[in-house]
């Protein structure tokens, strides 16, 4: 496979070296999606800090759209306080209403490829640690059970 790739001429870093350069300045977001005591689906809504891999804000919805994450992402970034850059999937959840706000921001958004879940590693990791700690021990019963499992300060 590598010697049937043709060379690339760009000069440019490559993905492990900009996650090494500015762990700092990067965000990670994703829709992590659980259960209640009904089988009713339930997300989670998670904004993460990539080089400290702390949970910068979540939210709980069963309903996701594009206002919600653009809300969700003025409440995760009062008085201008934001970083550069933030990793999100391709989701049609992220729509012209979270566009605008991370324009207006300055925040330049990454997308992650398709089919490539360790470009948004600290984020994916997430759903997992979620389960293993929290959604295995306990029976959830709607929005605001999950908001108060998941509200306990861990690290991801």
């Amino acid at each position: 496979m590598r010697q049937a790739r043709a060379p690339s001429d760009s000069s440019g870093q490559t993905w492990p070296t900009f996650l090494r350069n500015q762990p700092s300045q990067i965000w990670a977001c994703d829709f992590p999606q659980t259960y209640d005591l009904v089988f009713r689906a339930i997300f989670v809504f998670v904004i993460a800090e990539y080089g400290s891999r702390r949970l910068v804000r979540f939210g709980v919805t069963r309903n996701p759209t594009d206002g919600r994450v653009a809300q969700q992402l003025r409440i995760a970034m009062p008085f201008g306080k934001s970083p550069h850059f933030l990793i999100r999937d391709n989701d049609c959840k992220y729509g012209a209403s979270s566009a605008l706000v991370d324009k207006g921001t300055g925040i330049e958004v990454l997308r992650t490829p398709y089919c490539a879940p360790k470009a948004n590693a600290v984020c994916e990791r997430f759903p997992g640690s979620l389960r293993r700690e929290c959604l295995d021990h306990f029976l959830i019963l709607g929005e605001q059970h999950l908001h108060s499992v998941v509200r306990v300060p861990r690290v991801l």
